[in-house]
Protein backbone atom coordinates (compact mmCIF):
# COMPACT_ATOMS: atom_id res chain seq x y z
CA UNK A 1 0.00 0.00 0.00
CA UNK A 2 1.24 3.20 -0.96
CA UNK A 3 1.32 6.57 0.91
CA UNK A 4 -1.86 8.39 -0.33
CA UNK A 5 -3.77 5.09 -0.04
CA UNK A 6 -2.66 4.56 3.48
CA UNK A 7 -3.55 8.02 4.47
CA UNK A 8 -6.92 7.70 2.36
CA UNK A 9 -7.57 4.37 4.83
CA UNK A 10 -6.40 6.30 7.78
CA UNK A 11 -8.85 8.90 6.93
CA UNK A 12 -11.89 6.05 6.62
CA UNK A 13 -11.07 5.17 10.01
CA UNK A 14 -11.81 8.12 11.32
CA UNK A 15 -15.76 7.88 10.04
CA UNK A 16 -17.29 5.94 13.21
CA UNK A 17 -20.93 6.20 13.72
CA UNK A 18 -21.16 9.55 14.74
CA UNK A 19 -23.75 11.53 16.60
CA UNK A 20 -25.24 15.71 16.00
CA UNK A 21 -27.24 15.95 19.50
CA UNK A 22 -29.45 18.81 19.88
CA UNK A 23 -32.13 20.49 21.71
CA UNK A 24 -32.60 19.50 25.27
CA UNK A 25 -35.61 19.00 27.71
CA UNK A 26 -36.23 20.92 31.18
CA UNK A 27 -32.02 21.14 31.93
CA UNK A 28 -31.62 17.34 30.76
CA UNK A 29 -29.93 16.40 28.09
CA UNK A 30 -31.24 12.96 25.68
CA UNK A 31 -29.39 10.51 25.74
CA UNK A 32 -29.66 6.85 24.09
CA UNK A 33 -28.40 3.06 24.08
CA UNK A 34 -28.13 1.79 20.61
CA UNK A 35 -27.01 -1.43 18.51
CA UNK A 36 -25.28 -1.90 15.19
CA UNK A 37 -24.39 -4.06 13.08
CA UNK A 38 -21.62 -4.22 10.12
CA UNK A 39 -21.43 -6.29 7.19
CA UNK A 40 -19.01 -6.56 4.02
CA UNK A 41 -19.87 -8.27 1.08
CA UNK A 42 -17.51 -12.07 1.13
CA UNK A 43 -16.64 -11.82 4.70
CA UNK A 44 -17.59 -14.44 6.46
CA UNK A 45 -18.39 -12.86 9.88
CA UNK A 46 -20.67 -9.36 10.54
CA UNK A 47 -19.48 -6.73 13.20
CA UNK A 48 -21.77 -6.71 15.78
CA UNK A 49 -21.23 -3.28 18.15
CA UNK A 50 -23.65 -1.42 21.45
CA UNK A 51 -23.11 1.90 21.75
CA UNK A 52 -24.23 4.70 24.25
CA UNK A 53 -24.80 8.18 23.05
CA UNK A 54 -25.86 11.46 24.88
CA UNK A 55 -24.85 15.28 24.12
CA UNK A 56 -26.22 18.59 23.27
CA UNK A 57 -25.29 21.16 20.52
CA UNK A 58 -21.80 21.93 21.60
CA UNK A 59 -20.93 18.44 22.61
CA UNK A 60 -21.46 14.39 22.24
CA UNK A 61 -20.19 11.25 23.25
CA UNK A 62 -20.30 8.23 22.34
CA UNK A 63 -19.35 4.84 24.48
CA UNK A 64 -18.88 1.45 22.05
CA UNK A 65 -18.39 -1.86 23.15
CA UNK A 66 -17.51 -5.00 21.24
CA UNK A 67 -16.33 -4.90 17.59
CA UNK A 68 -15.02 -1.17 18.77
CA UNK A 69 -11.45 -1.65 16.43
CA UNK A 70 -13.58 -1.55 13.23
CA UNK A 71 -14.27 2.05 13.84
CA UNK A 72 -12.23 3.36 15.57
CA UNK A 73 -7.96 3.98 14.62
CA UNK A 74 -6.98 2.83 18.44
CA UNK A 75 -6.54 -0.99 18.42
CA UNK A 76 -9.46 -1.37 21.55
CA UNK A 77 -12.53 -3.84 21.41
CA UNK A 78 -14.12 -0.74 23.62
CA UNK A 79 -13.98 3.42 22.85
CA UNK A 80 -15.11 6.68 23.71
CA UNK A 81 -15.84 9.38 21.40
CA UNK A 82 -16.26 13.30 22.01
CA UNK A 83 -17.60 15.04 19.01
CA UNK A 84 -17.09 18.24 18.40
CA UNK A 85 -17.74 21.31 15.98
CA UNK A 86 -20.79 19.17 13.90
CA UNK A 87 -18.49 16.15 13.54
CA UNK A 88 -15.66 18.03 12.25
CA UNK A 89 -13.80 17.04 15.25
CA UNK A 90 -13.31 13.25 16.68
CA UNK A 91 -11.73 12.82 19.79
CA UNK A 92 -10.86 8.91 20.51
CA UNK A 93 -10.52 7.57 24.19
CA UNK A 94 -8.80 4.44 25.02
CA UNK A 95 -9.67 4.16 28.79
CA UNK A 96 -7.09 0.86 28.70
CA UNK A 97 -4.00 2.61 27.44
CA UNK A 98 -5.04 6.25 28.62
CA UNK A 99 -4.59 7.38 25.39
CA UNK A 100 -6.67 9.81 23.14
CA UNK A 101 -6.78 10.51 19.34
CA UNK A 102 -7.90 13.63 17.85
CA UNK A 103 -9.03 13.60 14.19
CA UNK A 104 -10.09 15.94 11.99
CA UNK A 105 -11.33 14.16 8.87
CA UNK A 106 -11.15 17.02 6.36
CA UNK A 107 -7.32 17.77 7.44
CA UNK A 108 -6.28 14.20 6.97
CA UNK A 109 -7.38 14.63 3.45
CA UNK A 110 -5.79 18.17 3.30
CA UNK A 111 -2.29 16.97 4.44
CA UNK A 112 -2.56 13.74 2.16
CA UNK A 113 -3.08 16.18 -0.76
CA UNK A 114 0.24 18.23 0.40
CA UNK A 115 2.05 14.96 0.88
CA UNK A 116 3.70 13.50 -2.26
CA UNK A 117 2.22 15.82 -4.75
CA UNK A 118 -1.04 13.94 -4.11
CA UNK A 119 -3.75 15.14 -6.27
CA UNK A 120 -7.85 14.84 -5.48
CA UNK A 121 -10.66 15.17 -8.47
CA UNK A 122 -14.39 14.75 -7.66
CA UNK A 123 -17.04 14.20 -10.59
CA UNK A 124 -20.32 12.85 -10.37
CA UNK A 125 -21.35 14.31 -7.27
CA UNK A 126 -25.12 13.01 -6.26
CA UNK A 127 -27.00 13.90 -2.87
CA UNK A 128 -30.56 13.97 -2.60
CA UNK A 129 -33.19 13.39 0.45
CA UNK A 130 -36.74 11.80 -0.30
CA UNK A 131 -39.68 11.81 2.49
CA UNK A 132 -41.32 8.09 1.89
CA UNK A 133 -43.65 8.57 4.57
CA UNK A 134 -45.02 7.32 7.88
CA UNK A 135 -42.60 4.47 8.79
CA UNK A 136 -43.25 1.77 11.34
CA UNK A 137 -43.66 2.47 15.51
CA UNK A 138 -40.62 1.82 17.23
CA UNK A 139 -40.49 2.12 20.97
CA UNK A 140 -43.74 3.06 21.13
CA UNK A 141 -43.17 6.04 19.18
CA UNK A 142 -44.61 6.54 15.57
CA UNK A 143 -41.64 7.91 13.04
CA UNK A 144 -41.36 8.93 9.56
CA UNK A 145 -39.18 7.24 7.03
CA UNK A 146 -36.63 9.14 4.80
CA UNK A 147 -34.36 7.92 2.44
CA UNK A 148 -30.99 9.43 1.88
CA UNK A 149 -28.73 8.78 -1.49
CA UNK A 150 -24.69 10.29 -1.87
CA UNK A 151 -22.65 9.63 -4.73
CA UNK A 152 -19.00 10.42 -6.03
CA UNK A 153 -16.56 9.74 -8.34
CA UNK A 154 -12.82 10.85 -6.64
CA UNK A 155 -9.75 10.16 -8.86
CA UNK A 156 -6.77 10.21 -6.88
CA UNK A 157 -3.23 11.18 -8.66
CA UNK A 158 0.44 11.12 -7.39
CA UNK A 159 4.27 10.40 -8.24
CA UNK A 160 2.87 9.61 -11.76
CA UNK A 161 -0.26 7.78 -10.54
CA UNK A 162 -3.89 7.56 -11.15
CA UNK A 163 -6.64 5.54 -9.30
CA UNK A 164 -10.14 6.64 -9.25
CA UNK A 165 -13.02 5.50 -6.94
CA UNK A 166 -16.46 5.44 -7.47
CA UNK A 167 -18.37 5.65 -4.02
CA UNK A 168 -21.92 5.11 -3.24
CA UNK A 169 -24.42 4.96 -0.96
CA UNK A 170 -28.70 4.29 0.28
CA UNK A 171 -29.58 5.32 4.01
CA UNK A 172 -33.08 4.64 5.28
CA UNK A 173 -33.75 6.46 8.49
CA UNK A 174 -36.84 6.31 10.91
CA UNK A 175 -37.04 9.52 12.56
CA UNK A 176 -39.49 9.75 15.79
CA UNK A 177 -42.45 12.26 15.55
CA UNK A 178 -42.96 12.50 18.66
CA UNK A 179 -39.36 13.26 20.66
CA UNK A 180 -38.60 16.67 21.34
CA UNK A 181 -35.01 16.95 20.89
CA UNK A 182 -32.25 15.89 18.18
CA UNK A 183 -29.49 13.05 18.99
CA UNK A 184 -28.75 10.86 15.49
CA UNK A 185 -26.25 8.40 16.45
CA UNK A 186 -26.70 7.48 12.65
CA UNK A 187 -25.34 10.66 11.12
CA UNK A 188 -22.24 9.09 9.52
CA UNK A 189 -24.98 6.63 7.72
CA UNK A 190 -26.52 10.03 6.04
CA UNK A 191 -23.25 11.08 4.40
CA UNK A 192 -22.61 13.96 6.73
CA UNK A 193 -19.09 12.59 7.54
CA UNK A 194 -18.23 12.01 3.46
CA UNK A 195 -18.70 16.33 3.58
CA UNK A 196 -16.77 16.69 6.60
CA UNK A 197 -13.83 14.76 5.23
CA UNK A 198 -14.10 15.90 1.50
CA UNK A 199 -16.17 19.01 1.97
CA UNK A 200 -12.78 21.42 1.51
CA UNK A 201 -11.87 19.54 -1.30
CA UNK A 202 -15.15 19.09 -3.02
CA UNK A 203 -17.28 22.30 -2.70
CA UNK A 204 -19.76 21.02 -4.91
CA UNK A 205 -20.89 17.90 -2.88
CA UNK A 206 -20.76 19.73 0.30
CA UNK A 207 -23.29 22.10 -0.92
CA UNK A 208 -25.45 19.39 -2.63
CA UNK A 209 -25.19 17.05 0.63
CA UNK A 210 -26.20 20.91 2.57
CA UNK A 211 -29.26 21.19 0.41
CA UNK A 212 -30.36 17.70 0.70
CA UNK A 213 -29.79 17.24 4.54
CA UNK A 214 -32.09 20.83 5.04
CA UNK A 215 -35.04 18.67 4.29
CA UNK A 216 -34.02 15.77 6.79
CA UNK A 217 -36.57 16.77 10.26
CA UNK A 218 -34.64 18.32 13.18
CA UNK A 219 -35.47 15.26 15.09
CA UNK A 220 -34.05 11.87 16.54
CA UNK A 221 -33.74 9.08 14.08
CA UNK A 222 -34.82 5.28 16.18
CA UNK A 223 -33.14 3.22 13.19
CA UNK A 224 -31.20 3.62 10.31
CA UNK A 225 -30.18 1.03 7.39
CA UNK A 226 -27.09 1.87 4.88
CA UNK A 227 -25.69 0.16 2.01
CA UNK A 228 -22.71 1.69 0.87
CA UNK A 229 -20.64 0.71 -2.21
CA UNK A 230 -16.64 1.43 -2.92
CA UNK A 231 -15.85 0.58 -6.19
CA UNK A 232 -11.44 1.11 -6.99
CA UNK A 233 -9.00 -1.04 -8.99
CA UNK A 234 -11.88 -3.08 -10.48
CA UNK A 235 -13.04 -4.12 -7.49
CA UNK A 236 -16.38 -3.74 -5.38
CA UNK A 237 -17.03 -3.15 -1.72
CA UNK A 238 -20.24 -3.85 -0.27
CA UNK A 239 -20.43 -2.35 3.17
CA UNK A 240 -24.36 -2.62 4.53
CA UNK A 241 -25.10 -1.04 7.95
CA UNK A 242 -27.77 -1.64 10.36
CA UNK A 243 -28.72 0.37 13.31
CA UNK A 244 -31.63 1.00 15.94
CA UNK A 245 -32.19 2.54 19.78
CA UNK A 246 -33.13 0.51 21.71
CA UNK A 247 -33.62 3.13 24.62
CA UNK A 248 -34.43 6.49 25.02
CA UNK A 249 -34.25 8.93 28.20
CA UNK A 250 -33.09 12.41 29.34
CA UNK A 251 -30.16 12.09 31.89
CA UNK A 252 -28.39 14.78 34.04
CA UNK A 253 -25.24 14.50 31.84
CA UNK A 254 -21.67 14.75 33.95
CA UNK A 255 -19.85 17.77 32.31
CA UNK A 256 -16.73 15.73 32.74
CA UNK A 257 -17.90 12.84 30.01
CA UNK A 258 -17.06 15.48 27.17
CA UNK A 259 -13.18 16.57 28.73
CA UNK A 260 -10.47 14.27 27.90
CA UNK A 261 -9.29 12.73 31.35
CA UNK A 262 -6.20 14.39 33.73
CA UNK A 263 -2.85 12.01 32.79
CA UNK A 264 -4.13 10.48 29.38
CA UNK A 265 -1.11 10.95 26.33
CA UNK A 266 -2.18 11.75 22.54
CA UNK A 267 -1.57 9.24 20.17
CA UNK A 268 -0.41 9.76 16.30
CA UNK A 269 -2.96 9.11 14.15
CA UNK A 270 -1.55 6.29 12.10
CA UNK A 271 0.16 7.57 8.34
CA UNK A 272 0.12 10.65 8.79
CA UNK A 273 3.34 11.85 7.74
CA UNK A 274 5.13 8.47 8.48
CA UNK A 275 3.94 8.70 12.28
CA UNK A 276 3.10 5.11 14.07
CA UNK A 277 0.49 4.89 17.09
CA UNK A 278 3.49 5.86 19.31
CA UNK A 279 2.19 8.48 21.99
CA UNK A 280 3.11 12.12 22.37
CA UNK A 281 2.60 14.41 25.30
CA UNK A 282 -0.53 15.96 25.49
Amino acid sequence: MNPYQRLFSSALLALAPLSLAGAQSAGKTLAMDFRTSISIQGAPDTTVMLGHAVGSVEKMRLDVSGAAAKVSPLKTDSVSMIVTDSGKTITYLDAKNNQYMRVRPSEIVSKAQQMSGMKMEFSGTEAKVDNLGSGPTILGHPTTHYRVATGMTMTVSAKGMQQSVKIASTTDSYYANDIIGNLNPFASLSGSDMANMFGSGNAEFAQKLKAAQAKLPKGTPLRAASSATIVAQGQTRVTTTAAEVTSVKWVNADPKAFEIPAGYTEAAVPGMMGASNATQPK
